[in-house]
């Protein structure tokens, strides 16, 4: 599964062992104030959700691409992440399930699940923010790509 291949890159590089969990990294915190994550949000063309959700007058943490690299090769290396099953674990299942082991293990919480479009139709996945750039996450299979690519146009935010 996933697990195996972030567990076999990590291994590559020294973060994974067989049979041992890696170390919790020690990451970069970022952060930017809630007025400003609101302002970047519609600037990028979506919409929040449940903007009370947003929460107003404190700071959203963020980390750096060596961060984000970090935290998600922890995230699948320690964690057996699950395989689709039709209606029972699918896209917004994923999305969910990854940005709560996000904000739970790194307290990283501009990392929002997103629901728009991609060719296939509607979809649900994550997007981040970087110290540079947005990106998108596709939960299921753990790849990273630019904003917009791929045909993946995120409408509504979940922060």
């Amino acid at each position: 599964m996933l697990g195996s291949l972030f567990c076999a890159l990590g291994k590559a590089f020294g973060g994974c062992q067989a049979n041992k969990p890696p170390l919790k990294p020690d990451i970069l915190l970022l952060s930017m104030p809630s007025s400003q994550v609101q302002t970047e949000i519609e600037t990028l063309g979506q919409k929040l959700m449940y903007p009370c959700l947003l929460d107003y007058g404190q700071d959203y943490y963020y980390t750096d691409d060596k961060g984000w690299a970090e935290v998600f090769n922890y995230i699948y290396c320690v964690f057996d992440m699950p395989s689709y099953i039709a209606a029972k674990m699918d896209c917004e299942d994923f999305g969910i399930l990854l940005k709560g082991l996000v904000s739970a293990l790194f307290g990283l919480n501009y990392f929002a699940l997103t629901i728009g479009d991609i060719p296939q139709g509607c979809h649900s996945f994550n997007f981040l923010r970087s110290q540079e750039d947005h990106l998108i996450i596709e939960p299921q299979s753990g790849e990273f790509f630019g904003w917009l690519e791929r045909g993946y146009t995120p409408k509504y935010a979940l922060l």
